[in-house]
């Protein structure tokens, strides 16, 4: 989801298109002019410090979750130089009890040297809001003395600092955000990793795909349900929250967000289970498009599954994509588990636009978010891919809480197709 993004400042709170989902995209031509995305003081006068940053604090690259060196080669083909040309980190935060949820977006994008810091929160509406500013004054620094660290199995550890709105402090296992922006202040400690693959902090979503060269865009989960303490609060105090949670943690990097793109990611209230699943379509070149490519994880005390659509044997179908409606469904085969999921939430609960690198010089609204989403998950356990057997109902959840997000051309072309069956 979402990372690698940034989204429209709405600070009264007020949801601002008339209809939810359906009514927002056809205003968009005027929002594109309105985004209320804040400039930092000083851009103008920043250099490439966010480059040299990256390039003195040395970065090995070897693990997805330390920030990537950007290639500037010539051996790459120039629309996609520099490689990566953008990259994001994105925290969310889950405090069930007290129905709050809170997201944090910092990304650069190497290509243009800007750099953005997004805040995500739910109220007591149940409303999704975004504020957002964009800067040049960024910059990464390394975390102590790391001339000794050389166990490429764990990240390295790395600072991301946008002066006078936030930074992120990564270390393996815990971390610090903090964000000050447009009257909100959210600050969160992280720790108790929990790594999409516990023998294997490397391993991520995209599974084999991770190490493929160039991709477009690459996605990797950090934790699935980091411990959280936090707090948060306006400077009218008409908000004011603070207490445990559980937090998420996912990156984003490449040349390109994909395209259609629908992310879903819960946790449960006591955090023993978690589930996040991603689907986009890739654009390979300028005539190429790739068929939907899902990738989905699924922990509990009952089970731990990966089913992706690049596995031998793994098949995605019943796929149900209704952004107007605020729902997505699909099940998901694989050699011994069969798992169906269904995630809604209210049309009107979902966030301003957001923005990602959908062209590498360039940010553009991409997508919408609603943090008040529901997950429902049912498990089967069956012989080989199904055969011969009757599926076994093993496990069931429901996440609440949950963050469910579309892609803006997603919802637009759902708005054609409705014009067209209703011409009048």
């Amino acid at each position: 989801m979402a990372a690698a993004a940034v989204a429209a400042c709405n600070a009264c709170g007020q949801w601002p298109f008339p209809g939810g989902l359906s009514a927002a995209p056809r205003r968009r031509r005027g929002i594109d002019r309105g985004i209320a995305v804040r400039m930092a003081k000083g851009e103008e006068e920043s250099s490439s410090s966010v480059l040299e940053s990256v390039e003195e604090a040395e970065f090995s690259g070897q693990h997805p979750w330390d920030p990537h060196k950007p290639s500037f080669s010539r051996l790459l083909p120039e629309r996609i130089r520099p490689y990566p040309s953008f990259e994001g980190w994105y925290t969310r935060l889950v405090d069930e009890p007290r129905q709050f949820s809170a997201g944090v977006i910092m990304a650069t994008n190497y290509a243009t040297q800007e750099s953005q810091v997004t805040l995500l929160f739910s109220d007591s509406s149940r409303s999704t809001h975004a504020v957002a500013v964009k800067t040049k004054d960024a910059k990464f620094s390394t975390i102590g003395d790391l001339s000794g660290a050389d166990n490429d199995d764990e990240p390295k550890g790395f600072q991301w600092e946008a002066a006078g709105i936030g930074k992120i402090v990564m270390k393996p296992n815990e971390s610090e955000v903090e964000v000050r922006l447009n009257g909100y202040d959210l600050r969160v400690e992280t720790s108790g990793t929990v790594p999409w693959d516990s023998g294997n902090s490397k391993k991520g979503p995209e599974g084999w795909a991770g190490k493929v060269p160039l991709f477009p865009c690459h996605w990797y989960v950090h934790s699935l349900g980091s411990r959280a303490k936090y707090t948060f609060f306006s400077s009218d105090k008409n908000m004011v929250v603070h207490g445990d949670g559980f937090a998420h943690q996912e990156k984003n990097w490449g040349e390109t967000f994909p395209a259609g793109h629908v992310w879903l990611q819960g946790m449960s209230r006591d955090n023993s289970s978690q589930i996040v699943c991603s689907g986009a379509r890739f654009k390979l070149g300028k005539l190429l498009e790739t068929p939907y490519v899902f990738s989905l994880g699924y922990r509990s005390a009952n089970c731990k599954l990966d089913l992706r659509t690049n596995n031998l044997g793994t098949i995605f179908k019943d796929v149900q994509l209704s952004p107007l409606e605020a729902k997505f469904a699909l099940t998901g085969v694989g050699p011994s588990h069969t798992i169906k999921i269904l995630c809604y939430a209210s049309p009107v609960s979902f966030s301003e636009q957001i923005l990602a690198p959908i062209g590498k010089l360039e940010w553009k609204p991409a997508c919408r978010e609603s943090f008040v989403a529901t997950i429902e998950v049912e498990v089967f356990e069956h012989a080989v891919w199904g055969v011969a057997n009757e599926d076994k109902l093993v496990d069931s959840q429901m996440f609440r809480c949950a963050a469910l997000e579309f892609g803006e051309d997603l919802l637009e072309d759902a708005l054609q197709q409705q014009d067209q069956s209703n011409p009048n």
